[in-house]
């Protein structure tokens, strides 16, 4: 895979982000993959996908731009998505003279907590009536905070060591963080879930309904592709199942997996044929 290029950006809190771009190399579809990473906005970075699905999407000619943003609990969750929204804008303005693009044009790809980001981000521009992305794929993603489920204490994690409150405490900077390796951070997502706390950590004391997304917004979206396992122990299936029927033209990929991110592991079939399915879904749709 050729080097990307890195382009660096500073919002208006004076947050540091960069925005990292893969060139398609031949049969150029002049269309963006934009892509943000999950970890449940607590962990995670920008550069997390791996190559394998990268390439996936440079040889079918689409470049591929991962995008930064603050982390919590560093950063409450209307900055994280302000510094989102920001960076985004900054691309759609900038696509020709800064980043050399002949054409706007994007796909908002996310996995979990990065396609909550997505659909807030998408729920922004329709709002605003600004540049909407041709398409958005969601990897066992979420549109709404206020689902119960992310509130109450996880019988999944809770099975797993506690981890000490000063360990917690070694983990949170006094600046705000947009580099969050899982070895560093997933720490704190894992106490969160454990005592329940994870969307408090997000919203702090703003009602999470404020950051869910009903279906008059979810009507306005453009197709949508989705991808979740039936035994997904973070994100209930239920909820990418309920977001491909509140979308139009939406399509649900269905895994049949007691895993969340089943695209970490390269070597699982799962993953592979998941992103060729996508691949093959964008082809057809854009």
């Amino acid at each position: 895979m050729i080097t990307p290029e890195i382009f660096n950006f500073t919002t208006k809190e004076n947050i540091q982000l960069q925005a990292t771009l893969h060139r398609a190399p031949q049969h150029r579809k002049d269309i963006t993959i934009v892509y943000f990473h999950g970890g449940g906005l607590l962990y995670g970075v920008s550069t997390d996908l791996p190559e394998l699905y990268i390439n996936g999407f440079l040889n079918a000619g689409y470049d591929f731009l991962a995008l930064d943003y603050p982390l919590a609990p560093e950063a409450k969750l209307p900055l994280i998505l302000q510094s989102a929204f920001e960076l985004l804008s900054f691309y759609l303005k900038n696509f020709a003279t800064i980043f050399g693009l002949k054409n706007y044009s994007y796909v908002l790809l996310g996995r979990s907590a990065g396609a909550y980001i997505c659909f807030m981000m998408c729920a922004r521009f329709a709002k605003n009536k600004a540049l909407l992305p041709q398409a958005i794929i969601s990897l066992y993603g979420y549109a709404r905070l206020d689902e119960p489920t992310f509130s109450n204490p996880s019988k999944h994690y809770k099975k797993l060591a506690t981890i000490p409150d000063e360990s917690i405490k070694k983990m949170i900077s006094d600046e705000p963080v947009t580099y969050g390796p899982m070895n560093l951070r997933f720490g704190l997502y894992i106490k969160a879930r454990q005592e329940g706390t994870w969307i408090q950590q997000l919203c702090g004391t703003d009602d999470p309904q404020k950051y869910s997304l009903d279906d008059d917004v979810l009507q306005t979206f453009p197709p949508t592709i989705l991808a979740a396992a039936t035994l997904d122990p973070d994100v209930p299936y239920r909820i990418s199942k309920a977001l491909s029927k509140r979308i139009p033209n939406a399509q649900l990929i269905t895994l049949y997996e007691e895993v969340h991110d089943f695209d970490r592991d390269i070597h699982h079939a799962a993953g592979k044929s998941t992103y060729k399915e996508i691949v093959h879904w964008l082809n057809a749709t854009i």
